[in-house]
C-alpha cells in the first residue's frame, strides 16, 4: 500500500546526492524499506553531503520482530561486519555507524570527524541515562563524574581494526540484540582498554533522545549569506551534538525536531523539505496512475450535497483509478446518493454504496473503508465528508503529486488561537500544543511533518476510536 510515497521520494534523494564524502571515514547505515524516516536521514545526509551505504535494503528483515520482548538488531552488526571485511586491517579507514529510520545528520563530515578525533578513542559510542536491555548490567558500568552512563549501539565511530575487533568479539545471531552484544563487549575491560573503547557521555558527537528530550533545544543560526539554520544544543552539558538520534519513545519528539533541522524549514524558504520527492503524474498513462480509495462520509443532512457530490465527480482524475465507497446514514439524501449512483457509478473501477437502511455506524464504516482500501491494493486513500467541497477540480491529481504518507487541512478560525491541529501528544498520548503552534496557526509558519508509519497507523486509529470526522485524508495544504 501507498508504494509512490516512500519510494519515490527516496529514490530521488540517492540520485540526487552529492558525496563529498571524506575517503578516510566510511558510512554504513541498515535499512530494509523505504520510510518516512528513512527518506528524512537521506535528506539530511544529502544537505551535508554524505553519502551513506544502505546494507540490507530491499531485503527481508532478519533482525527480530518482536521489539518489545525480544529487541533484536543482530542483523544490522553481522551486515556492517560483512561490509567492513575489506577494510579491517586498514588503520586509517574510520568507519561511521549510524540508524537510519530515527537519525538526522547535523553537519558535514569533516566536522564529524573533527570531534570524534577530539575523544582520542579508537572506537566511540553514543550514551544514554539507562541501562537496556538488561538492567542487571548497570552495576558492572564504570562509573562517571558527570555524563550519562550506559551504551546506544544507535550511532558509533571507530577506526576499521579497533571496529572490527568490538565486531568479532562474539558471534551474534541476526536475532540477538545488538545493544546487548556491544554492551557486554564494553563491559569487556580489557578489550575496552585494548581498542580504545569510550562513550560519548555528555553528547557531544552523539544526541540519543530518549531520557534527555527536556535536555535537548532546537536554536537558530543565522547565516552569513542566505537563510538561516537550525542545529541542536544539549542544555544540561553545554555541548552542541552533530548527530541526532531518536530511541525508543522518543521518536515523537524527533519528528517535531526533524521539521527544522538538516535545512528541512527557513524562513525565507519555508519548507524546503516539501518541494522534494514530488511526482509528475503528467507523464503517466492514466492506467498508470496511482489506485485510489475514495471514501465518502455522509453522517448528517447536508446542505449543498448535490454540488459536493458534483464536486467529486469532476476532479479531474481518471475515474477507472478511484474505487468510491459512500456511507450514507441520512435517508434525507437517499434518493439524490442514488441518483447519482446511477448516474455516474459505472464510471468508476469500483463502487461500495452503504445505505441508511444498512444500519452501519459511522464508525463501523471507517473502518471498513480503510480495510476495503488494503483489500484493494490501493495506493492513495482519500475521505471526504459531505461537509467538505473540492472547489478545485485537480485537488486529487495535486495532493497525490505532493507525495507525501498522509495530508491534511490546517482549519483556523481567523483571529483565533483554535484549530484542528496540535502538533503534539503528551506521554499518554493526548493532544497537546506544539511549541510551534502558534506560529503555525498564524501562517508563520508552514511545514511538513514526519510520521513514521506506526504513527501514521495510530492516528487513523485514534480518529477512529473516538469517532472524529477526518473531513479530508488527504486534502489541500496550498497557500
Amino acid at each position: 500500500m501507498f508504494p509512490y510515497v516512500t519510494l519515490a521520494l527516496l529514490f530521488a534523494l540517492i540520485s540526487g546526492a552529492i558525496s563529498e564524502t571524506n575517503n578516510d571515514i566510511l558510512v554504513f547505515t541498515v535499512a530494509s524499506h523505504p520510510t518516512d524516516g528513512l527518506s528524512r536521514y537521506l535528506h539530511s545526509a544529502q544537505t551535508y553531503h554524505i553519502s551513506p551505504t544502505l546494507l540490507g535494503f530491499g531485503q527481508e528483515w532478519k533482525g527480530g520482530h518482536d521489539i518489545r520482548n525480544h529487541p533484536g538488531g543482530g542483523w544490522k552488526v553481522n551486515l556492517l561486519k560483512e561490509a567492513l571485511e575489506p577494510h579491517r586491517h586498514d588503520k586509517t579507514k574510520i568507519v561511521l555507524f549510524t540508524d537510519a529510520y530515527d537519525v538526522i545528520f547535523l553537519d558535514k563530515l569533516d566536522a564529524i570527524l573533527n570531534k570524534f578525533k577530539s575523544f582520542d578513542a579508537r572506537v566511540l559510542f553514543g550514551s544514554e541515562s539507562a541501562c537496556w536491555p538488561d538492567v542487571e548490567l548497570a552495576r558492572q558500568y564504570p562509573e562517571v563524574t558527570e555524563g550519562n552512563r550506559f551504551l546506544n549501539s544507535g550511532l558509533y565511530v571507530g577506526y576499521a581494526p579497533d571496529l572490527w575487533e568490538v565486531l568479532s568479539y562474539d558471534v551474534i545471531q541476526d536475532e540477538d540484540d545488538d545493544q546487548l552484544f556491544f554492551t557486554k563487549a564494553y563491559l569487556d575491560e580489557a578489550l575496552r582498554k585494548k581498542v580504545g573503547f569510550k562513550l560519548d557521555h555528555k553528547s557531544a558527537l552523539f544526541q540519543n533522545l530518549n531520557g534527555a528530550i527536556n535536555e535537548v533545544e532546537v536554536f537558530e543560526v543565522k547565516g552569513k549569506e542566505g537563510p538561516e539554520e537550525y542545529k541542536i544544543r544539549n542544555v544540561m552539558y553545554h555541548t552542541e551534538p552533530l548527530i541526532l538520534h531518536g530511541n525508543g519513545p522518543s521518536k515523537v519528539a524527533l519528528n517535531q525536531m526533524g521539521n527544522y533541522l538538516a535545512n528541512s524549514w527557513n524562513s525565507v524558504e519555508g519548507c524546503v523539505s516539501c518541494k522534494e520527492g514530488h511526482i509528475d503524474l503528467e507523464k503517466k498513462r492514466a492506467g498508470e496512475m496511482p489506485r485510489v480509495f475514495l471514501a465518502v462520509f455522509i453522517e448528517q443532512n447536508t446542505p449543498f450535497l448535490e454540488e459536493q457530490l458534483q464536486k467529486i465527480h469532476a476532479q479531474e482524475y481518471p475515474k477507472k483509478r478511484i474505487d468510491l465507497f459512500v456511507h450514507n446514514t441520512m435517508k434525507y439524501h437517499s434518493t439524490l446518493v442514488k441518483e447519482f449512483l446511477e448516474k455516474h457509478g459505472s464510471e468508476y473501477h469500483s463502487v461500495k454504496d452503504i445505505t441508511p437502511e444498512d444500519g452501519t455506524t459511522e464508525w463501523a464504516a471507517r473502518d471498513l473503508s480503510l480495510d476495503q482500501c488494503l483489500s484493494k491494493n490501493c495506493d492513495f486513500y482519500f475521505s471526504v465528508d459531505s461537509v467538505a467541497h473540492l472547489d478545485n477540480p485537480h485537488t486529487m491529481r495535486l495532493l497525490i503529486e505532493q507525495n507525501r504518507t498522509v495530508v491534511a487541512p490546517l482549519l483556523v478560525r481567523p483571529g483565533k488561537a483554535w484549530s484542528n491541529f496540535w502538533g503534539a501528544l503528551t506521554k499518554d498520548g493526548f493532544y497537546a500544543r506544539s511549541n510551534d503552534y502558534m506560529d503555525i496557526v498564524h501562517n508563520e509558519k508552514r511545514l511538513a511533518l514526519y510520521l513514521s508509519h506506526n504513527q501514521s497507523n495510530t492516528i487513523l486509529k485514534s480518529v477512529l476510536k473516538d469517532r472524529r470526522s477526518i473531513e479530508y485524508m488527504l486534502s489541500a495544504v496550498h497557500s
